[in-house]
């Protein structure tokens, strides 16, 4: 499973917002090279570290988006939040496992994150951008 780069078709009109996806893909991409780095040594803390940086990325990013949302009046941010919601779960479940000694596949949470990060600006975030350049 590749590296997320970034390119302009991530995005999404809004300047701060941009920044925070790099951000967000800088920390998928050090997820992604610890989780398959081959020193096994404290892999459990290496994982749970790296899953609580995403976690505590998401909250920030997360509610600096549905703010933006709410200020454009953007119709549809009770079920992006929604979206929002369930990757943080699905996270934060994986940190728990890793905290409770449950091997959590690296490759499986990698693409998970991969997939929800491409997905979600590529398709949901391209939404409100969308919405945004109709308003004017």
């Amino acid at each position: 499973m590749p590296k997320i780069d970034w390119n302009d078709s991530f995005g999404v009109g809004n300047d701060e917002i941009d920044r925070q996806h790099k951000k967000w893909i800088g920390i998928f991409n050090d997820l992604h090279d610890a989780m398959l780095n081959d020193d096994l040594t404290d892999y459990r803390a290496m994982t749970t570290q790296s899953l609580q940086d995403m976690l505590d990325y998401a909250k920030v990013h997360f509610a600096f988006e549905e703010k933006y949302m709410a200020n454009i009046g953007y119709p549809d941010l009770v079920a992006h939040r929604r979206l929002h919601k369930d990757f943080d779960t699905q996270i934060y479940q994986c940190y728990r496992d890793a905290e409770d000694g449950h091997t959590v596949l690296n490759t499986k949470i990698i693409k998970m994150v991969r997939n929800w990060l491409v997905q979600h600006i590529m398709i949901e975030d391209m939404k409100y951008k969308l919405f945004a350049q109709q308003r004017g």
